[in-house]
């Protein structure tokens, strides 16, 4: 009796434990519920005109097909040097769109580079019923490198940058190897893996003891487990130079993960930006032109760059 009574209390528990688990499942890691619209305020002073000069720029949408068949949709900004060789993709964050990228897109073409904004699976305008965290998101990245190689010129010199999740699927997409088209990385605010970004970012805290559950149920129906988004791991075996940039006040994905990042890092050429009194992602909002110079400095030993944008010898 005693032993039936258990193995009922088991049962139940088992089942709760699943529920809840497949819950939390349905709201972060599906993306029917998912915003197409971003979460910039393009209207807000800061981002107003760099919307406005992305409104009124040359532009394309294109589409590619992923490893599961599923649409994935960018915009394609072309460059103003018509010599140029330098392309950047820009690689939004979680429940983001590419346009969210806008502003940092400017940047870049105001560098010459051509700019290709995608938008990560199940995001913006791409198809997609699930996000992985960087995992699956990137393979995509190496169909978009394919595409532009193919489509704009094989000798292209590649940048890749990401904020957030998008900062940890172009380091997880390193640690796999990438054509060597690929000369730079930019990361804003990535986290060290899926695991410690949900566990923070979860409400209430305890809710975290399901992860392990929201796991299996994507090992189950995704073929990939949270652990698999493991970017600190794959920074150990990436060897290409990295720019780091990272909120000191993120709570999210705090700036002792950036510094972990940075220790694990094998690249020869490996630097951290910290902003001080800047929360998740808001790095360049925070310390704008800095960062400009920033990574000016950094792209400048990978790339060739119209002298109009190089800083003038003293």
């Amino acid at each position: 009796m005693i032993w039936e009574i258990v193995g009922a209390i088991l049962l139940i528990a088992f089942l709760i434990y699943g529920f809840v688990s497949f819950q939390i499942y349905r709201k972060a890691i599906r993306t029917e519920r998912f915003s197409t619209g971003g979460l910039v305020d393009q209207s807000d002073p800061f981002f107003s005109k760099s919307w406005e000069w992305f409104q009124n720029i040359p532009k394309e949408t294109v589409t590619i097909r992923a490893y599961d068949h599923s649409i994935l949709s960018a915009v394609y900004l072309p460059s103003f040097d018509k010599n140029s060789t330098n392309t950047a993709i820009l690689c939004h964050g979680y429940h983001g769109a590419n346009t969210d990228m806008v502003i940092i897109a400017k940047m870049y073409s105001e560098l010459g580079f051509r700019v290709l904004m995608p938008d990560a699976r199940g995001h913006g305008m791409s198809k997609g019923k699930f996000t992985s965290f960087g995992h699956y998101e990137s393979y995509d990245l190496r169909r978009w490198i394919q595409y532009l190689l193919r489509t704009y010129g094989a000798q292209d010199s590649l940048l890749l940058h990401g904020v957030s999740m998008g900062a940890a699927t172009i380091l997880l997409a390193a640690g796999s190897g990438l054509s060597e088209n690929v000369k730079a990385l930019v990361a804003d605010s990535p986290f060290s893996s899926s695991f410690s970004v949900l566990a923070r970012g979860i409400k209430p805290r305890i809710l975290s003891v399901f992860l392990p559950g929201v796991s299996l149920i994507c090992g189950y129906f995704h073929r990939f487990f949270l652990s698999q988004s493991n970017v600190k791991r794959a920074v150990r075996k990436s060897h290409l130079p990295l720019f780091l940039f990272h909120g000191e006040e993120d709570e999210l994905c705090p700036f002792a993960q950036a510094k972990r990042l940075l220790s694990a890092s094998t690249s020869t050429d490996k630097r951290l930006y910290g902003i001080p009194k800047a929360k998740h992602a808001e790095g360049y909002i925070r310390d704008r032109e800095g960062l400009d110079s920033a990574i000016l400095a950094f792209l400048q030993p990978y790339f060739t760059l119209p002298k109009s944008v190089l800083p003038k010898k003293k």
